[in-house]
């Protein structure tokens, strides 16, 4: 027997065997800079004592309790502290065992509001055209991910409608109120009265590689769907909780959410935990109606609820968003530079420290060199560097950097020079000019 796990390729995963700060060690000893923070989740680094010794506290006293039987005081203490930290009256969260468990609440609590407001035609929750909200049924239906969507099509509502803000491909304006206008047309098509929300990545993360909207776009986004009584759903599943350099993504425009979807930073993949913050009158109105909010066997266990709270704790008393904020122009600038140095590496974009590219045959034509993801993934691999490979047919040749919040200055120019070596190996193997 054997543990299933993921690959691109039939290229041999190594066997993992610790990680410290941003470093993984494989069973050869050989270490790898954690340029993707292990999937965009490990935001504080690998083995920091103060999430271990919670963790450890916890589990002396008791690992789990169900939700209906009994409260506990580290997800009612991580409730509050994350509602402090998000914007407006974000002032509820349903926890969740992860990201696509947390869309997909988002989903069931957009339909159940606006049955409690008596309109129950609105049942669609529209996305963009590239997007990823998760692998759960609902999730996937949100999403604009025709690779992960090809094997369940008829069971999945065609939900995903909208052009993404990338003006490097799509006709799009490439200022925030105008990039936000095409979802104008889109509702018209739809009809408003069928629309219970929209959901956007403030980021797209795996589904386009760090596409970033620019400030503005969320704005205007709110506006929208206020003016066509629509909720708004934040996917922040990997945006929240620092990656951009506030909390939550949503805060570099100013707006408030009618929900924000988190997972992955939040526990810092210690514990596989979700959340959905919920503003007060989403709730109110559902209370008021006595539907109910269903959630999952694990959902706000106290193990995972101490291990986020521990987190969350660490980055306010390290400064890790200051942190991040300072190591992201350094990264930026390292890009823009290797960028500038191989035309090839073309429309680096991103915020905070979740920062993309793509791969083109000819900068003038920005021909795709489709599928080269997959295989630069393996070479910076080979380089000591853990990098994702986003995008889908026929655009798989986007990457992700998404280093752990706490990464050094040091650390980074480290990371930017075995992104180097990569590079120069994928030209050689691509007859790239160097």
């Amino acid at each position: 027997m054997s543990c299933l796990a993921s690959s691109s390729s039939d290229h041999p995963l190594p066997l993992v065997d610790h990680a410290q700060g941003v470093y993984i060690y494989d069973e050869s000893g050989r270490d790898y800079l954690d340029g993707s923070s292990g999937a965009m989740a490990v935001s504080i680094g690998h083995g920091v004592p103060e999430v271990l010794e919670a963790m450890q506290k916890q589990m002396q006293k008791v690992c789990f309790a169900y939700r209906t039987q009994f409260r506990n005081a580290p997800a009612e203490q991580l409730a509050r502290e994350l509602t402090e930290l998000a914007p407006g009256d974000l002032n509820k969260v349903f926890f969740v065992s992860g990201g696509s468990e947390a869309t997909e609440l988002a989903i069931r609590t957009s339909i159940q509001y606006w049955k409690s407001k008596k309109r129950p035609e609105k049942t669609k929750v529209l996305g963009r055209q590239l997007s990823y909200h998760g692998m759960t049924m609902g999730s996937l239906s949100m999403s604009g991910h025709s690779a992960r969507r090809a094997d369940y099509s008829t069971l999945l509502h065609p939900f995903s409608v909208a052009s993404p803000p990338y003006p490097y491909r799509f006709d799009v304006p490439d200022d925030g109120q105008g990039g936000a206008s095409v979802w104008e047309s889109v509702i018209r098509e739809q009809g408003a009265d069928t629309i219970a929300a929209i959901i956007v990545e403030p980021v797209v993360g795996a589904a386009g590689g760090a596409l970033t909207p620019p400030i503005g776009y969320l704005r205007a986004l709110r506006a929208i769907c206020d003016k066509h009584e629509i909720l708004l759903i934040a996917d922040e599943v990997i945006t929240g909780l620092g990656r951009t350099g506030q909390w939550f993504a949503c805060m570099h425009d100013n707006i408030v959410p009618d929900m924000i979807a988190t997972g992955k930073g939040m526990s810092s993949g210690y514990a596989p935990v979700g959340g959905l913050l919920l503003r007060d009158a989403v709730i109110d109105a559902i209370d008021s109606s006595q539907l109910k909010l269903f959630g999952h066997t694990f959902s706000g266990n106290p193990l995972g609820a101490a291990a986020c709270l521990a987190v969350v704790r660490y980055m306010k008393h390290h400064s890790v968003l200051e942190n991040a904020v300072s190591r992201a122009a350094e990264l930026e600038q390292g890009l823009r530079a290797l960028s500038a140095k191989h035309a090839w590496m073309a429309d680096v974009r991103g915020r905070g420290l979740m920062w993309g590219f793509e791969f083109v045959r000819d900068p003038a034509t920005k021909e795709p060199l489709a599928g080269s993801n997959y295989r630069f993934v393996e070479l910076c691999a080979d380089a000591g560097l853990i990098v994702y490979g986003a995008g889908f047919p026929p655009l798989t040749n986007a990457v992700l950097i998404c280093p752990p919040l706490v990464i050094s200055a040091d650390e980074v120019k480290e990371l930017l020079s075995r992104l180097e070596t990569a590079l120069h190996a994928f030209a050689k193997e691509y007859n790239l000019p160097l």
